[in-house]
């Protein structure tokens, strides 16, 4: 699909059709080098190293707002170029906010409902992450991890009422961002009305739109879709679920849809053999954490590109053009794969 949706882009871009398939094969390799990592790493050691992976992308964050260091592109700066590519430190910080939840919450196992021990110590490392988040600004990696946030430490026993009120503050929060923010002002009155600037801030959902509208049930076939010819901006990126639906239709869109569902199954089912056969609780809660957060950003990727939340700027995972993405996405599966080998090795279900 990446080839499919960049392929005129690449072509009069760069002069080579294959510009971003060749470097989407180059991250995959790096990429499963990242998996066969992760499924080595045990649970206690990756326990361990989690104080200094969250110092790791907190460095990472900071230096991506120096002029120099940071690379801006569309008007944010949110990438580190580094040997002709660049990476963006916030894939880092999502999963570093996951291990960092569970790192402070299996410490404090036994004072989960406590709001100092259950809440303000988990969120201690993880709200400055936010922070230079939307200073780039990244507002939809942020909520990404505010949203998982709210079900980790929910499923970490934290205290109900801590929870609803710190969403209740969070929202109050996000409220004050966008009235004060034109550029997430304009976000939001596009998603409540695209039409409004049909050819300005509302093109990009409203052709996401047509291009699925056109895929019907089966689809224009794959390659024959009209959308990513310069009508689609970031075809191959955030938006290629739209390609998806045009080229492969309906039955297109609701297997990615499956095959999403099929991993979270799958992945819930691996880190509860973990519970139950080794007593493993941050591996577990490590591997639950990994499932929601790519689920979640499945769910809001899709919802965005049919035009049920405003755009975000989050990609579709293990699908999209993106190396920093599919590198860290793969290494996190690679951990939850490596729980799944460990439960086989103690005897536990496969």
């Amino acid at each position: 699909m990446i080839y499919s949706s960049s392929y005129i882009y690449a072509e009069e871009r760069t002069g080579d059709g294959f510009f971003f398939l060749k470097k989407q094969i180059l991250y995959a390799v790096i990429g499963a080098g990242a998996f066969v990592l992760g499924s080595r790493l045990r649970p206690e050691v990756l326990s361990r190293l989690t104080p200094k992976w969250v110092a790791m992308t907190l460095v990472f964050l900071v230096l991506v707002l120096i002029p120099g260091i940071g690379a801006r592109v569309g008007g944010a700066q949110r990438w580190i170029s580094f040997l002709g590519l660049r990476f963006q430190p916030s894939e880092m910080a999502k999963l570093a906010a996951i291990f960092f939840f569970f790192f402070k919450l299996v410490q404090h196992a036994r004072n989960t409902q406590d709001f100092k021990l259950g809440i303000v110590a988990p969120l201690t490392l993880v709200l400055p992450m936010m922070g230079l988040l939307l200073i780039q600004p990244d507002f939809g990696s942020t909520a990404l991890i505010a949203f998982t946030g709210f079900i980790l430490l929910w499923v970490g026993g934290a205290k109900k009422r801590y929870l609803f009120g710190g969403l209740s503050l969070a929202t109050i929060i996000a409220t004050v961002l966008v009235v004060t923010s034109p550029y997430r002002k304009d976000r939001v009155m596009t998603f409540l009305d695209p039409w409004r600037d049909a050819s300005g801030k509302g093109f990009q959902v409203i052709q996401s739109m047509v291009g699925l509208h056109r895929g019907s049930w089966f689809g224009q076939g794959l390659g024959n879709g009209k959308e990513k010819l310069f009508f689609l901006p970031e075809a191959h990126n955030d938006f290629i679920f739209a390609v998806i639906g045009e080229e492969l239709g309906l039955w297109g869109v609701l297997s990615v849809i499956a095959l999403y569902v099929f991993l979270l199954i799958r992945g819930l089912k691996i880190c509860m053999n973990v519970l139950n056969t080794q007593r493993q609780l941050f591996g577990f809660f490590v591997g639950v954490g990994i499932m929601v957060l790519i689920s979640l950003q499945a769910m809001i990727n899709m919802a965005v590109v049919m035009g049920l939340l405003p755009t975000k700027g989050l990609t579709l995972p293990l699908v999209s053009y993106g190396g920093s993405a599919l590198i860290m996405n793969l290494f996190a599966l690679g951990f939850v794969y490596g729980l799944s080998v460990q439960t086989v090795g103690g005897k536990g279900r496969p």
